[in-house]
């Protein structure tokens, strides 16, 4: 009797190359490496397309969050309701690229995040850790940060503080959007790089689009703004997770506004953290098929924390000022 064996639902492509171990003992050292030409056009073309549909089409939560700064557009959770960035996380190589890195068999997506700097556009990105922003742990993580425009240190490249990711401190979640409920004060300020560079490992690259700056979640980053007055910098970051990383929910951490089956101290599970590797689960992709909107209840809860937390910031700054970041060039 012939048996026929199940073929695994994996649709990812496969890169272009496998990473060498050099960039993969990079990635481990230094906690960020720019892999090079990594992207084909295709793909790109996928990117650039998302961005430019996320930033017509923006949700509640970005406009929230690109309240500060005219010209700043960021929005999360893009894949939730675009198409072809749904199609861009289940299809293209960078599944396969996250697990080399990170070492992991099981590979799930995060979430995504879109951040648009204009021309001229003066908006620092404070320097941060990522980790202190999210409501999970573990130490196979691995961000993709993948540019749509050509980018260096004058258009607001990333910078980065070589083997952060190995100090022992985690510092105040201080967001590109000034999130104040999401700061927590048991944290260590971070201090201030940019005012003594010369006591920091700092480290940035010219890009095109096709490059990608992959990165651990605690490595410190940040950029100044945008000083050119001719190009823009878009950027689309994909967020990636492994065997270990366990849900950490907090009110000090980011909310999650979609449906999913995790529970604290438990794997990433449901449709929320789609598994892409090995293999797919029908069940999460399935619930993609249509466009989801974050839940209304929990975008109003988190509406309201997030203004009784800026009340109880705004009372602390007046007794302790917050420290500030020199980003003047």
């Amino acid at each position: 009797m012939t048996t026929t064996k199940e073929v695994p639902m994996t649709f990812a492509a496969q890169p272009q190359r496998d990473l060498t171990a050099e960039e993969i003992r990079a990635f481990q050292e230094d906690g960020v490496i720019m892999l090079k030409q990594v992207l084909e056009p295709n793909w790109m073309a996928m990117v650039e397309a998302g961005i430019e549909q996320a930033r017509r089409e923006s949700s509640l939560l970005g406009r929230f969050m690109s309240r500060k700064v005219e010209g700043y557009q960021m929005d999360i959770f893009l894949w939730k309701r675009i198409d072809i960035l749904r199609d861009l996380i289940y299809y293209s190589p960078c599944a396969h690229l996250a697990r080399q890195l990170m070492g992991a068999e099981e590979v799930r997506f995060f979430y995504d995040q879109m951040f648009v700097k204009e021309p001229g556009t003066d908006a620092p990105t404070p320097w941060h850790q990522d980790l202190s922003f999210w409501p999970i742990r573990g130490e196979q993580i691995c961000s993709f940060w993948i540019p749509c425009d050509p980018v260096n240190r004058d258009n607001s490249g990333l910078l980065y503080v070589r083997g952060s990711h190995r100090w022992p401190q985690r510092f105040k979640a201080i967001s590109p959007d000034y999130v104040a409920s999401i700061i927590d004060e048991d944290m260590e300020d971070i201090p201030d790089i940019n005012a003594n560079p010369d006591q920091y490992d700092l480290i940035d690259w010219d890009m095109e689009p096709g490059d990608i700056l992959a990165f651990h979640p605690l490595t410190l980053h940040g950029s100044y703004g945008n000083a050119s007055r001719t190009r823009r910098r878009r950027a689309l970051a994909l967020r990636w997770t492994g065997d270990d990383v366990v849900y950490a929910p907090s009110s000090k951490r980011m909310p999650i506004h979609y449906k999913h089956d995790s529970v604290p101290d438990g794997p990433l599970r449901g449709a929320a953290f789609p598994r892409i590797l090995p293999e797919q689960v029908p069940k999460e992709r399935a619930a993609r098929l249509q466009a989801e909107r974050a839940d209304a209840g929990k975008l109003l809860a988190s509406g309201w924390h997030n203004a009784m937390a800026a009340a109880r910031q705004t009372l602390r700054a007046k007794r302790t000022p917050t420290p500030k970041q020199t980003w003047t060039r």
